[in-house]
């Protein structure tokens, strides 16, 4: 049976394992994170996507776990409202149509279970060197012991490791195109219902949506900035500030 190892337990390393075991892999995940990486954007899954799912046999289930947004509204520095829209919100598109939008972690839970019991999983591991001999790759692990596989596959995002130990640093393909964006978990400290709310500045943008029935909020804060270099591996400053020098304060946003 052909062995292969799957860097990254997210929406692509689940749903590669799973369709690999269907067609008679013996499939091993490697993800770094303890367990399955909780938080991030809403997804939309929308045209082929479906038809996947559906074919997984998931896609009632994922249906069943939609945001529910029923609309946004855009705000001033001051928290006034400026307009608001019914019909679409800027992370779904359109509300009345056929796409499910749904929290990341909860589409990665549905294939992640999809995948069980065939599938291994090694959290809290990293793949540190490989060595291609031609017929196998042998896989050395920041934990786990040594292991061969048939094939080595890359699902570990943007900053991918399997990526940096083929093709060496990142910086000789990447494409900059100066947008920053961070996404997190916070309390629905604005007790929204089933409703987003953003503010807009020149280059820059803070948003925030409620998640899972109302009972938490998913923040956004973006800027544009060109000239900036960000790496995974840079410290966090110890007051968070704006890219202007602006204090940020929670439940609120300004263009500063």
């Amino acid at each position: 049976m052909t062995k292969v190892l799957i860097s990254g337990a997210s929406v692509a390393g689940t749903t590669l394992a799973y369709w690999l075991g269907q067609h008679g892999y013996s499939v091993t995940v490697v993800e770094r994170h303890p367990g399955l990486r909780p938080g991030g954007q809403a997804i939309d899954v929308r045209g082929p996507a479906l038809t996947v799912l559906d074919r997984m046999g998931l896609l009632q289930a994922a249906a069943d776990r939609k945001t529910g947004i029923r609309g946004s509204s855009v705000v001033d520095c001051d928290g006034n409202e400026l307009s608001r829209d019914t019909e679409s919100t800027p992370t779904g598109g359109p509300i009345d149509n056929p796409d499910i939008e749904l929290l990341r972690d909860d589409l990665v839970e549905l294939l992640y279970q999809a995948t069980q019991p065939a599938t291994e999983y090694l959290f809290d591991d990293n793949i540190t060197a490989m060595d291609n001999r031609g017929t196998g790759v042998d896989v050395t692990f920041e934990r786990e012991p040594a292991r061969s596989f048939d094939l080595v596959i890359g699902a570990d995002g943007l900053h991918s490791n399997v990526c940096r130990l083929v093709f060496e640093p990142e910086e000789r393909f990447i494409k900059r195109l100066g947008t920053h964006a961070a996404i997190f978990t916070v309390p629905n400290f604005l007790d929204l219902d089933f409703w987003q709310m953003w503010h807009y500045g020149d280059t820059t943008m803070a948003g925030i949506y409620s998640a899972r029935n109302n009972a938490e909020a998913r923040a956004m804060l973006g800027f544009m900035d060109t000239e900036l270099r960000l790496t995974t591996a840079m410290s966090r400053p110890s007051s968070p500030r704006t890219s202007s020098g602006c204090p940020t304060t929670a439940g609120s946003a300004r263009n500063c």
